[in-house]
């Protein structure tokens, strides 16, 4: 199980940001002679909470070991405690960064699938809500969300 951790350089946010990512492209399965590694894998994008980092699924959780059961790539980015909705007055579109220019760049940079049916949101609390905030906002790119706890946001 490969456990990266990279940054780039955001449009929607206008500065570099923090993704921490989880792909099963090492798994070996030595009883098999004939195991051939998938070409593309299934992937979830995983919002943490509010006060988080990248790291607090790995930390906190199971995933890299369901993820490597799966075979799932798992996508957690940064989401610096702004509830992952664009915000248009502060210049920062965290939306647009999870609905469209995180996945693009991900698609573009490790073995994902481009299919809507094998790109998953989901997230805890503040993540909770981001999730089902972006992934019905992008609905043509997430093909289920999972919410968590979610906190949402009343105003």
């Amino acid at each position: 199980m490969a456990h990266l951790t990279c940054n780039f350089f955001s449009k929607s946010l206008m500065r570099t940001v923090d993704i921490t990512v989880i792909l099963p492209t090492d798994k070996f399965v030595a009883t098999d002679p004939h195991f051939k590694p998938q070409s593309t894998f299934k992937t979830l994008y995983l919002l943490h909470g509010i006060l988080g980092s990248t790291t607090d699924w790995i930390v906190g959780t199971r995933i890299a070991a369901w993820a490597a059961e799966k075979n799932l790539a798992v996508v957690m980015p940064s989401g610096e405690n702004k509830f992952y909705v664009d915000q248009p007055d502060h210049m920062e579109y965290f939306g647009e960064f999870i609905g469209q220019e995180l996945v693009d760049f991900t698609r573009r940079t490790f073995p994902l699938s481009s299919k809507r049916e094998d790109t998953f949101i989901g997230g805890l609390s503040m993540g909770g809500y981001g999730a089902l905030r972006n992934g019905l906002k992008y609905h043509d790119t997430f093909g289920s969300i999972v919410a968590l706890s979610s906190a949402l946001i009343i105003g």
